[in-house]
């Protein structure tokens, strides 16, 4: 029977009854090493979040930041984990790593397997949704032995079934079908998802797609096969549903035997999240700062070439500041690591701009507010603040909608890059 354990970024858990040798070379297979560590008597979490399905292991591992109810104790209660992940998919949706709907999730975060069953919904009602608009044709490729003559004949291959027979054509032509690899796919995600979903609407309108694709022939995939797939023009709006599938494809292992998923990484990493999180709030809240993601330019230079490629988090246009995001705990100065001073004063020396903001998430109710401080040099006069963003909501969809609580969370974020 598989355990359910529910865990907090950087929570340790002990885990009897599994094989933590194996465990340990899938995570290791799977590059996860960063994502959950095994120990000597069970596992400890690291800053990835998201749900880690290994034989009989079922692990979901939770943000600690964005739920007011948040505790210190190791037991996570029911209402607390429903808000956790209600705000934790809100902000997957929010900066695109997922393309899902938070309003009618509700009822699925008591689930066995909440974060599962979300995104089978998802899925699910998407790729419904959309075959009610149109079955996907694509010409397929085909060859065969025909009676009358189609397409083109294949010489070589005419020449080897059909010289004792020269009534028949050995033939190569498109078919304009539904059996194509679009729909192989949608059918094999389907009948995967419906072997491990326990929710009943799940399953319901999952079983309607696989009957909807009985003429199509079942065909398995795997993240090599999936990449060969690519959308028309006119298969646009199966975006999301395959996106979905892709995910599903490329971030689990296949049980041949049953047509499941077996083993299920689908995991992100908060320290991106928080960083995607912050720039698409500036993006779309406060356009007239012209924020810049992820802006690249070269260390090193000499005379022949430039070399070794840095990355600022946020690059702020207007006001000029570099905004480089840390999700760490920071409540008080003694938290601040001299390396991360160092990396925003070369962002600075590089980009010309002279001011840098260390910008973390909120830990305790109290906020660290530590500004003011420049670079001990009088030549380049570099300021540098510490500042914090309060996440933790009951509801942070609702919090970013309702004009109130918006603003104070948009007035924060105008008032740490300043006017």
């Amino acid at each position: 029977m598989a355990k359910n354990l529910v865990i907090k970024e950087y929570q340790e858990k002990e885990i009897e009854n599994c094989d933590l040798d194996k465990l340990q070379a899938y995570l290791k297979c799977q590059k996860l090493g960063s994502a959950l560590k095994v120990t000597r008597n069970g596992i400890k979490a690291k800053s990835f979040v998201g749900v880690i399905k290994y034989k009989n292991l079922h692990l979901e591992i939770l943000p600690k930041l964005i739920s007011k109810n948040a505790n210190n104790s190791n037991e996570i209660q029911e209402e607390e984990r429903s808000i956790i992940l209600k705000n934790l998919i809100f902000m997957l949706s929010y900066t695109k790593n997922l393309d899902i709907k938070t309003n009618e999730n509700a009822k699925l975060a008591n689930e066995k397997n909440p974060f599962i069953e979300i995104l089978i919904k998802e899925f699910a009602t998407s790729l419904f949704d959309s075959i009610k608009r149109l079955t996907p044709k694509r010409y397929v490729r085909e060859e065969e032995n025909l009676n009358y003559l189609k397409g083109k004949i294949k010489f070589s291959e005419n020449i080897r079934y059909n010289c004792t027979n020269q009534a028949k054509f050995y033939c190569e032509y498109d078919e304009f079908s539904e059996n194509n690899p679009l729909n192989q796919l949608f059918l094999f995600v389907s009948t995967c998802l419906y072997n491990i979903s326990n929710n009943s609407y799940n399953k319901k309108l999952l079983k309607f797609i696989i009957n909807y694709y009985s003429d199509i022939s079942f065909v398995r995939f795997d993240k090599f096969k999936i990449q060969k797939i690519k959308l028309t023009r006119s298969q646009e709006f199966f975006k999301k549903p395959f996106n979905l599938a892709k995910m599903f494809v490329e971030k689990t292992s296949v049980d041949l035997s049953k047509n499941k998923f077996e083993n299920i990484t689908l995991v992100w990493d908060m320290n991106k999240l928080f960083e995607e999180f912050i720039f698409e709030l500036i993006k779309r809240k406060i356009p007239e700062c012209s924020p810049i993601a992820q802006k690249t330019k070269r260390l090193l230079r000499s005379t022949q070439e430039t070399r070794r490629d840095t990355k600022v988090d946020i690059l702020v246009q207007h006001p000029q500041v570099i905004i480089d995001t840390k999700y760490k705990k920071f409540t008080n100065f003694d938290d601040i690591s001299s390396a991360d001073i160092y990396q925003v004063t070369t962002y600075c020396t590089l980009y010309g701009y002279k001011k840098a903001i260390l910008l973390y998430p909120q830990y305790d109710d109290i906020e660290p507010d530590e500004t003011g401080f420049y670079i001990n040099n009088t030549e380049n006069n570099y300021q540098i603040d510490f500042r914090t963003i309060d996440l933790k909501s009951n509801d942070l969809k609702n919090d970013l909608k309702n004009k109130d609580v918006q603003n104070s969370i948009i007035k924060k974020i105008k008032d740490i890059i300043g006017n």
